[in-house]
């Protein structure tokens, strides 16, 4: 498990208490809360988030899972230093089981890998998603939380893993395109239910207050067109260490966990360890496998 930074255990204790009395012993059927991590486009640092959001809840869990739902253009296990060898097609084709297909990091998060450069991994066959779905329905979680790395974009899979999702995290830049790509993804998200509760985090601002600024317009418009509300997470400056822990293949909450970035998304991972101490007790709740066997 990722050891705490000094300042940082009294302060998660509570959590980690909490967690602890409501899931132990974990049986792996018990709910596990899932956290989504979505873009309207590529590049905005979905992925990154996700990483690192996986890493700062084990901090304050005991350890994270994250499912890599970008199943043909797959990267998680980069930045986790990771080597797969094996992935989703090699479920599909009854070469494996998913539970087979689990690596550890030496982060404690571990990664259900999605495939790297397999088209057809991205659209898959109505009969292929059922399968999946009951494979994952079947998966002994025994992580505290699953953190669901998503494809960008607003396809079908996209949407199902998000839907099935306790929490979606929107990711996206201050600039136009991403906003209004957004705001695309957030219409045919909550189209059909108004289950899922979506936090924005607004990445790479270069001021104090743009993250802000860029959440309230997309705020706008959706209160205005879809009478949705949306959470604000909060921001993360740009930041050139981000770059380096990328290239070294490191979360940036260990490469420098003293960096703006990073202690902006420890901020961002705290919120959200707030939200999952907020929901219902595990046993009894759907989780994101129940919501799979039902919706795939």
């Amino acid at each position: 498990m990722v050891q705490f930074p000094a300042d940082d255990y009294e302060r998660f204790r509570p959590l980690r208490i909490f967690n602890r009395l409501r899931g132990e012993p974990r049986k792996g059927r018990l709910a596990v809360p899932s956290i989504g991590v979505a873009s309207g486009k590529g590049g905005t640092g979905k992925t990154f988030t996700s990483v690192n959001l996986a890493l700062r809840l084990a901090q304050g869990l005991g350890s994270v899972q994250i499912l890599d739902a970008d199943l043909g253009l797959g990267n998680s296990h980069l930045q986790l230093g990771l080597r797969p060898e094996g992935h989703i097609q090699h479920f599909l084709q009854g070469e494996k089981r998913l539970d087979e297909l689990i690596i550890q990091s030496d982060f404690g998060v571990s990664l259900l890998p999605g495939g790297s450069g397999i088209s057809r991994l991205s659209h898959l066959e109505p009969g292929e998603i059922r399968r999946l779905g009951r494979g994952i329905s079947n998966l002994k979680i025994t992580a505290d939380a699953l953190v669901v790395d998503s494809a960008a974009g607003i396809s079908r899979q996209t949407l199902l893993f998000l839907r099935c999702c306790d929490f979606v995290v929107l990711v996206l830049q201050p600039e136009l395109s991403s906003l209004t790509d957004a705001y695309a993804l957030l219409k045919c998200l909550i189209l059909r239910e108004h289950m899922v509760q979506v936090h924005v985090l607004v990445n790479r601002v270069y001021e104090e207050g743009e993250g802000l600024e860029t959440f309230e317009k997309l705020q706008d418009v959706a209160s205005r067109f879809l009478h949705y509300p949306l959470h604000y997470l909060g921001a993360i400056p740009e930041d050139p260490t981000v770059r380096r822990a990328l290239a070294r293949k490191t979360p940036i909450l260990l490469h420098a966990p003293e960096s703006p970035a990073a202690r902006a998304m420890a901020e961002v991972g705290d919120r959200l360890l707030e939200c999952l101490a907020a929901l219902p007790e595990a046993e009894g709740r759907a989780d994101f496998r129940s919501r799979m066997l039902e919706r795939s």
